[in-house]
């Protein structure tokens, strides 16, 4: 029997942290958290999560620091990140201009340090599962 997966979740908004644990562990996840982006590396080193959901803004490292300090790690590179954005969906109808640029070039730098997808906050259940299902079966877990 193939264990489940272990999941970081890193926010520094700790009724987040809990809500997405929730989601996570009704599908039997085993999961670890963190709330800033220190703490989200000395959790990476002692427990080698299958999958990381890390918020962008942060103390100490931010998400974008996280995900770049993950990248250029062999023994961490490998693991997929799935970063949480507070800028919305760019098919959101309320979204102007200078706000769909902005969601742009968040994700754009989210890529280029090594992220796998992004999910919008608030964070919706049923996308949040299927989102990290995708990821694990990408990774082959």
């Amino acid at each position: 029997m193939k264990t489940k997966a272990r999941i970081l979740v890193v926010d520094d908004n700790r009724s987040l942290v809990r809500i997405i644990e929730g989601i996570l562990q009704r599908q039997g996840y085993e999961i670890v958290t963190a709330y800033d982006g220190v703490e989200a590396m000395e959790k990476v080193e002692a427990t080698r999560p299958d999958l990381i959901v890390l918020d962008i803004v942060m103390p100490r490292l931010d998400g974008y620091q996280v995900c770049r300090t993950l990248q250029n790690d062999p023994e961490t590179a490998t693991i997929p990140v799935l970063m949480l954005s507070v800028k919305g969906q760019l098919d959101d109808p309320d979204l102007d201009d200078q706000a769909i640029e902005a969601r742009l070039q968040e994700q754009i730098e989210g890529f280029e340090a090594g992220a796998a997808d992004f999910i919008s906050k608030p964070v919706k259940a049923k996308e949040l599962e299927e989102r990290v299902q995708m990821l694990l079966w990408f990774s082959g877990i």
